[in-house]
């Protein structure tokens, strides 16, 4: 390839970094380009909830792909210490449904037969289980749902080590890089157009950008393919963990940090590029945490935070191919970036090094 890189990454949140360390990896010559910093939007705003599982509705694709990716994670993880030096707190910690009366439940054991049929381990629990995994669940839990082999990771640590990782493996970064459009003649990409009239070239493109993608001209997506979705997070701060794993509610899901830290998540607004914490989600998020977890009420209020997950009309993201030669998809992830990161990685890296992706990405190529 005769041009300044090989490859021009949109975007340098979880996507786009994940991207960049594994062409990188691969001795490609790669550019990260942000707008902001890497990671200040909604990957590092994440709770870093891997629920394969538990944020599954039906067998499928999609299933099938957030399952292989979870499974990525312990030598990912190991491989980003390696390079990196930073333990990105992979723990594989489980995370337990509970519920807290029949209509819940009926819906949770449901949800746990198919993935059962599917050869994936899903355990109905009555209370008393429930409560030998998560004691401090509130006393009235009639049962629930273990799903053991889901997992977290924190997402700033996550970030950082795939910055880190990225760079030292040879990818460039540049930040405070608008991009108006991608370069080509329509058919075939041929790199950027940044805001300030500057023209990268790569022979390959591709768009990471979340919920800002649509906002890149000549990439063939709707203006209506990719929406922000703002969700606001509580964090909590107690001297001394006591929650084992990922407890999820019907309104809420409680997320614990190795340092005690707990965050609680979250909303689902479509308010355009809006930000803000409001009192009435923080209030909501408290409510249905404090009813689950009634320990919660003694910790310590920390940070509130929202960001924008991109949300695409069917849940489901855009990896793969474009209708435009060369350049590449790897965005709409919605409420699962961090969990589908490295899967979507491997399969762009392989796509443009013209292997065979690890899993067939057609089910998630965006409508032309």
């Amino acid at each position: 390839m005769s041009t300044a890189y090989d490859v021009t990454i949109v975007g340098g949140g979880v996507m786009g970094c994940a991207a960049a360390f594994e062409l990188a990896s691969r001795g490609v010559r790669t550019l990260v380009l942000e707008r902001s910093v890497p990671g200040a939007e909604a990957s590092s705003a994440a709770a870093g909830m891997l629920g394969a599982q538990v944020e599954s509705h039906a067998p499928g694709p999609f299933v099938d792909l957030c399952v292989a990716s979870r499974d990525r994670f312990s030598s990912w993880a190991a491989r980003l210490r390696e390079v990196s030096g930073i333990d990105v707190e992979h723990r594989v910690c489980g995370i337990t449904a509970a519920a807290f009366d029949r209509a819940e439940l009926d819906k949770m054991e449901a949800h746990a037969a198919w993935q059962r049929e599917a050869g994936l381990r899903a355990v109905p629990l009555r209370a008393s289980e429930v409560r030998a995994i998560e004691p401090d669940l509130a006393a009235d839990v009639i049962g629930g749902i273990s799903f053991p082999d889901d997992a977290r990771v924190d997402p700033p640590r996550l970030l950082k080590a795939l910055r880190i990782s990225a760079e030292k493996s040879g990818a460039s970064f540049r930040t405070g890089a608008v991009v108006r459009k991608v370069a080509g003649d329509g058919a075939r990409s041929s790199g950027v157009v940044l805001e300030s009239g500057e023209t990268i070239e790569s022979a390959h493109v591709v768009l990471a950008a979340g919920s800002w993608s649509t906002l890149v001209g000549g990439t063939t997506l709707a203006p209506d393919a990719i929406r922000p979705a703002r969700g606001q997070i509580v964090e909590l701060q107690l001297a001394v963990p006591f929650q084992r794993g990922i407890v999820v509610g019907s309104k809420c899901y409680v997320s614990p940090r190795d340092d005690g830290r707990v965050l609680i998540g979250s909303t689902l607004e479509f308010v355009g590029f809006e930000r803000g914490v409001t009192a009435g989600a923080v209030r909501d998020l408290l409510t249905s945490a404090t009813r689950m977890l009634p320990r919660l009420e003694a910790a310590d209020l920390g940070r509130v935070w929202s960001s924008f997950r991109p949300y695409t009309a069917n849940e489901m993201p855009f990896i793969g191919p474009s209708p435009i030669e060369n350049l590449w998809l790897a965005t709409g992830h919605y409420r699962n970036g961090i969990l589908l990161s490295p899967i979507t990685a491997e399969i762009i890296a392989a796509l443009i090094a013209g292997e065979a992706p690890p899993i067939d990405p057609s089910p998630f190529r965006a409508p032309a």
